[in-house]
């Protein structure tokens, strides 16, 4: 709503404002009124009922408009009322379903929003068998996701977080996954730098993007993640998979903190009220897998919370570790290194995904973080300047050939068969007495290879049915290097 909206007579039950701290109202009257009800001025600035006693009614305004004593809401009984449909793919909304990208409007609002939803029950759901493919090699084959996961991306300011997450949405373009992105409460550059490259037309045409901006009001914000999911759920309800991305929890709490401290509500640890893991966790438990009683369809949640640089013991970072299904940790000194993703893996942690991987992707999980392990702990022991065996440098060797292998463009996506023979081929004697800058020159031609030439797609095909044991797979690899060979580029 703006300043000239057109004015509204007030009928029904009415309220009195007698009170007022910012956005925090307090008002007298509506008998009848519940909490998450929605009142409305003559003006047609609407606030938000969140508590009830016999003191009177409070409640959040959700426009920049300060009401003063004396003025009238009236009970709005049709409450806050959303579009869900595919019209708002490729659409900038904010936190009450009204566009905001000067695109035109939408359809008619068709559903009530629904703050106080209940996550769906075990009988709704379906175990988590099927692999999130991010099209990313350092996630998918060592911190696999599976559809339906909650998985945190924690990490400090400029630690390719953001580039990470501009990379999935476009990665999804091919498996028509639905992509829902909450900015909750972040500044104007930052949303107006990451909404385009979001929306580029060579993206996911599948992507919604939920917008409240830091000089937005404070029940903006607190709404922005409920109505984000709202519309997730409509979509996995019809038998869609959607990843649902909320930047930032962190902010999130702050302005829940804010909003319990300016009503008064005793502070807990930090200052945060009590029931703040209360209010995240239930959102995030309303994503998962679902089975054909409740649509089909999957909701998979990555909650961002940026941190202080190494710091992930404050209480949100508890909260929400232990609310989550895992997490990748962003290391801004991998990123400002030219890694892409900037995910330190010793750091990260996924306690769903690996139920998802086949017998092959997960003994060559094994294999590649033994191999990593390995190198990590010979590269720390040659800095002493000591005189290095041929075995141990030939694992350095192997270990940043992997390295090298892990990495990609912001913009490439790599099928999972295709990781799979790539990060094998590092176990076989293709590279043996080969350096660094060979396979860093050679990489792109490998995938290429992979992907496309006809004599490797049977290594392809066993790749994507994943039923045969590394070993077995190897030695097939095997039979094939004199074919890499030929291909690649001295």
């Amino acid at each position: 709503m703006n300043a000239t909206a057109s004015p509204q007579v007030l009928e029904g039950e009415t309220g009195i404002v007698t009170g007022a701290k910012g956005y925090l109202l307090e008002l007298e009257g509506l008998p009848s009124v519940h909490v998450n009800d929605v009142i409305a001025n003559a003006s047609g600035y609407r606030a938000l009922v969140t508590a009830i006693s016999e003191k009177g009614v409070e409640a959040l305004l959700l426009e920049h408009e300060r009401p003063r004593l004396g003025d009238r809401f009236v009970l709005r009984t049709r409450g806050i009322r959303l579009y869900r449909g595919e019209k708002l793919f490729g659409r900038v909304i904010n936190a009450l379903g009204d566009p905001i990208d000067g695109n035109g409007a939408l359809p008619s609002a068709d559903s009530a929003l629904h703050l106080e939803s209940i996550a769906r029950g075990m009988h709704a759901r379906a175990p988590m068998t099927a692999q999130f493919a991010t099209g990313i090699t350092a996630v998918d084959v060592l911190l696999p996701l599976a559809k339906g996961q909650r998985q945190m991306v924690i990490g400090p300011l400029s630690s390719g977080k953001r580039e990470f997450l501009e990379g999935l949405f476009t990665h999804q373009k091919e498996a028509g996954t639905v992509c829902i992105y909450s900015f909750i409460g972040r500044p104007a550059s930052y949303i107006e730098g990451m909404v385009p490259r979001l929306l580029k037309p060579e993206g996911n045409p599948h992507t919604i993007i939920l917008a409240t901006f830091s000089n937005e009001p404070a029940p903006m914000t607190y709404l922005a993640p409920s109505v984000a999911t709202e519309i997730a759920e409509f979509f996995s309800e019809s038998g869609r998979d959607v990843l649902l991305v909320f930047d930032d929890l962190g902010t999130h709490a702050k302005y829940v903190r804010e909003i319990a401290l300016l009503s008064g509500r005793i502070p807990g640890r930090e200052s945060y009220p009590g029931d703040l893991f209360f209010q995240q966790a239930r959102l995030l438990e309303r994503g998962g897998y679902f089975n054909e009683t409740a649509g089909g369809g999957s909701i998979t949640i990555l909650p961002v919370l940026e941190t202080n640089i190494e710091d992930i013991s404050n209480l949100v970072s508890t909260n929400l570790i232990s609310a989550t299904d895992g997490h990748l940790f962003f290391s801004p000194l991998l990123h400002a290194e030219g890694y892409f993703p900037a995910i330190e893996a010793q750091q990260s942690v996924t306690r769903v995904g690996r139920q998802t991987q086949s017998l092959l992707a997960t003994q060559l999980s094994i294999m590649v973080r033994s191999l990593l392990a390995e190198y990590n702990r010979q590269r720390r022991y040659s800095q002493f300047g000591t005189q290095l065996s041929k075995e141990t440098r030939d694992t350095i060797t192997k270990g940043e050939i992997m390295h090298v292998f892990l990495q990609q463009n912001a913009a490439e996506a790599v099928s999972l068969p295709a990781q799979i023979v790539l990060l094998a081929l590092v176990l076989t004697p293709l590279f043996h007495e080969k350096e660094v800058m060979f396979a860093t020159r050679n990489r792109a031609t490998l995938v290429t290879a992979i992907d496309t030439a006809q004599p490797l797609a049977y290594l392809k095909a066993m790749a994507a049915e994943g039923t045969v044991p590394l070993t077995s797979f190897l030695k097939k690899l095997e039979e094939a290097l004199p074919y890499f060979e030929s291909v690649w580029q001295p």
